[in-house]
């Protein structure tokens, strides 16, 4: 039994959030206690990124091909990509959560360093290429992220950045099949105009940055409602 294309999207978003809602009631992570709060942290991430896509959407920097999604939007956006803004950190979130819960991780003392020296590049790419909106924005998000885990030094920061390590792995299942890695047109297409032109598979690279953003801000915003 084939599924029609138009769905494609939608499953892409089940696929994601499948396992770790089913894993959400293991013992020793017992995700689950956390949904109340969730409800509250994810939509505050959300809600700006939501913006920002529905401003890329209409400037051109990236858009979506209609024959793989849902009739319906969110002014220019599909529900599916709205969608996007609240599983996608719930399951990156879930990473995080069982991080935390299986692995004991202890800082390097480069780890200041390395991370200054990262913020600095990501720092000097965005100023670099100002004239590739997606590109610039990303990066400066990234570089000023990077320099709050510098600077302030969070309890989490190690295990958020291995947590946003092992989320590469579903990340570019899941952004390769909207990029056309496993379809013959891409779910989400890109202006390579808007970014560097430079690929992983089937991903603009900006992605892996702008995935980051995403996942850092939603365990920072996680975190700060745990002590709440």
């Amino acid at each position: 039994m084939s599924i029609a294309p138009k769905y494609y999207y939608l499953l892409a978003l089940i696929g994601s959030v499948f396992f770790p809602l089913i894993l959400s009631f293991d013992s020793k992570v017992n995700f689950k206690q956390y949904f109340n709060q969730l409800i509250k942290s994810v939509p505050l991430v959300g809600i700006p990124f939501i913006v920002g896509d529905i401003i890329y959407t209409y400037l051109g920097v990236w858009g979506f091909n209609s024959k793989y999604h849902l009739s319906g939007s969110l002014i220019n956006l599909p529900w599916e990509e709205v969608g996007f803004f609240l599983i996608i950190p719930f399951a990156c979130v879930f990473i995080y959560e069982v991080v935390q819960a299986y692995f004991k991780l202890n800082e390097s003392k480069y780890l200041d360093k390395g991370l200054l020296v990262i913020a600095l590049t990501f720092a000097i790419l965005a100023l670099l290429f100002t004239e590739r909106l997606y590109t610039t924005a990303t990066y400066s998000f990234t570089s000023l992220i990077l320099l709050y885990l510098r600077w302030k030094r969070p309890s989490f920061r190690l295990k958020l950045l291995f947590a946003f390590l092992l989320s590469l792995i579903p990340f570019i299942l899941v952004n390769g099949f909207l990029t056309g890695m496993f379809t013959p047109e891409p779910i989400v297409w890109y202006n390579n105009l808007e970014n560097l032109g430079v690929r992983v598979f089937t991903i603009p690279i900006e992605d892996f940055s702008y995935s980051f953003n995403l996942i850092a801000l939603n365990i920072i915003l996680h975190e700060y409602f745990k002590t709440k």
